[in-house]
């Protein structure tokens, strides 16, 4: 009798342990929908479609994690693109954000603005004058000195070398004046150019709203040339544009590992990863702007070195995004 009893106990602690395990394991459910539609529920997911996007259901049949569908690799260099674009923008609007405030804050109004540009550029007006007196007087010295060269040569007499150094001397002292002049030149150019920018832009600043509107949309567009922007108005325009922009990759990428892109689809076409110091790899994307409006941008990769660095900051990586939306357009219109 207590054997009987003592196989009882046994077996039913046996059947509590294998029910409290099944609950513990049934806790967590899977709900989960293939590429082909079906639906499934499972507490174990099979491998093949470890990959898909998964819901985590409670024992009361709720929600309570997801796990989103695996990104395939050119929905990553797509999501890639897209944050660098943000980023870059961000930058543009924040720069310019900065360099407003900057001229509100130092000038009251137009006149103080355009009375230190003139300021600056009579101070650089006397720098000039001054190093241009200087020239003509190296030059009046030169003369001199050569004169006094040719009196010893009719004389029959060697050019002491103390004449010969000065004469060196003055001649080095003149090309520097000259050099000095170019660069007082070019340094007026460069003020003018930044006023004239500043002074546009306050008159901008202070402008009415329908003429604030107007301006942001001229900023609009000049920030999408400098990005290397592309806004299709229609399917049709972007589907045209798209095959405009893989030809656009082909020409400008000198990447020597492949003429064939690395990444290719629907959304997103990237050339090859630069190997050299000198490669530049071109990648276009394209992004749904909502209202039958797309998006193509431009993104341009260099090697990451201190060359490739270089390289994409330069003016001729500038020039390559400024000529991509001119390229699209003059090519759409043939």
């Amino acid at each position: 009798m207590t054997t009987c009893i003592r196989l009882t106990t046994i077996f039913i602690a046996c059947f509590i342990g294998l029910f409290a395990s099944q609950v513990v394991y049934a806790n967590k459910m899977y709900k989960w929908v293939d590429d082909k539609g079906n639906t499934y529920f499972s507490d174990q997911v099979p491998p093949k479609h470890s990959q898909l996007r998964r819901e985590t259901l409670s024992k009361q049949g709720r929600v309570v994690e997801i796990t989103e569908k695996a990104k395939t690799r050119s929905e990553e260099a797509l999501d890639h693109l897209l944050t660098a674009l943000k980023e870059a923008q961000e930058k543009v609007i924040n720069r310019q954000m900065y360099h407003d405030k900057a001229l509100r804050v130092t000038y009251n109004k137009l006149e103080d603005l355009q009375n230190t540009y003139n300021a600056r550029l009579q101070e650089l007006e006397n720098e000039q004058k001054l190093t241009i007196s200087n020239l003509k007087r190296l030059d009046n010295q030169l003369e001199t000195q050569h004169r006094q060269a040719a009196t010893h040569e009719r004389n029959g007499e060697k050019i002491p070398q103390a004449l010969l150094n000065e004469i060196k001397a003055t001649e080095k002292e003149s090309q520097l004046a000259y050099v000095k002049i170019s660069q007082h030149i070019e340094k007026k150019n460069k003020v003018a150019e930044q006023f004239n920018s500043d002074i546009a832009r306050y008159k901008q600043l202070t402008q009415s709203a329908e003429q604030k509107r107007m301006e942001k949309q001229k900023e609009e567009i000049k920030a999408a040339n400098e990005l290397g922007v592309y806004v299709c108005e229609t399917d049709a325009e972007c589907d045209k544009a798209w095959k405009i922009a893989g030809d656009f990759i082909t020409k400008h990428s000198t990447s020597s590992n492949s003429t064939e892109p690395e990444i290719e689809s629907g959304k997103l076409i990237m050339g090859r990863t630069p190997d050299k110091d000198n490669d530049l790899s071109l990648a276009i994307s394209k992004v749904d702007l909502g209202d039958n409006k797309q998006k193509l941008f431009l993104d341009i990769r260099c090697r990451d070195s201190s060359i490739g660095v270089e390289l994409c900051a330069s003016k001729k990586v500038q020039e390559i995004r400024v000529a991509f939306k001119r390229y699209l357009e003059t090519s759409l219109a043939e």
